[in-house]
């Protein structure tokens, strides 16, 4: 667990260089230590607690990715010595909060990797969200077919279809689409909250 391997190094560099083409001197600054091996941590941790599967310990990494993107857009501001002084004092309120997350974050993934209880349920299901996340469209949405070059912009196949009238079922169906995720996001809102810690933010694909 403790051991360095090689995978880790490319995901902490493409992390360094997400800010780094912002217009400030801030931007040269590397990353501070503590944030970097937190994030090292983060890593090893990760892929500990799915047993170092490659398939989900890479949908894990990606599920909290954009909450290291938002500790690095704070570390960044920080950095800038052109920002008020209120300013950074929030932003520093907000970054020892945010720590505080991350290690307890990291403690659920370590508990995950040591026993078969709660914890490693609640890993297993995230890195499930992600896969389920990946492929996830609006049932009601038409089939998107492959471009044909061939065919004269006057085509049937490019012209607008009617707006067909739902039945009862899928007006259901697109209801229950576009309810669902807000739900599931409370619940996962409401288990931070309780557990003062992260699980990470998913982007669904339009």
């Amino acid at each position: 667990m403790h051991r360095t391997s090689a995978s880790v190094v490319p995901p902490l560099r493409a992390l360094a260089r997400c800010f780094s083409d912002r217009s400030t001197n801030a931007t040269r600054t590397p990353l501070p230590p503590t944030f970097r091996s937190l994030y090292r941590l983060f890593l090893r941790a990760s892929a500990a607690s799915v047993l170092s599967q490659p398939n989900a310990t890479a949908r894990l990494r990606k599920l909290w990715r954009p909450v290291f993107d938002h500790g690095v857009h704070a570390i960044r501001q920080m950095q800038d010595h052109r920002i008020p002084a209120a300013r950074r004092d929030s932003l520093n309120v907000w970054y020892t909060r945010w720590e505080k997350q991350i290690d307890n974050t990291i403690e659920l993934l370590y508990r995950s990797a040591i026993s078969r209880g709660l914890p490693h349920r609640v890993t297993q299901n995230l890195h499930r969200i992600v896969q389920a996340n990946q492929t996830l469209r609006d049932p009601l949405l038409p089939h998107k077919k492959p471009w044909r070059g061939q065919l004269p912009p006057t085509a049937p196949e490019y012209q607008r279809k009617p707006i067909r009238v739902l039945s009862p079922s899928q007006a259901e169906l697109g209801a229950l689409f576009r309810t669902a995720p807000r739900l599931l996001g409370e619940v996962i809102g409401m288990a931070e909250g309780w557990g003062g810690l992260s699980l990470g933010r998913t982007q669904r694909r339009r």
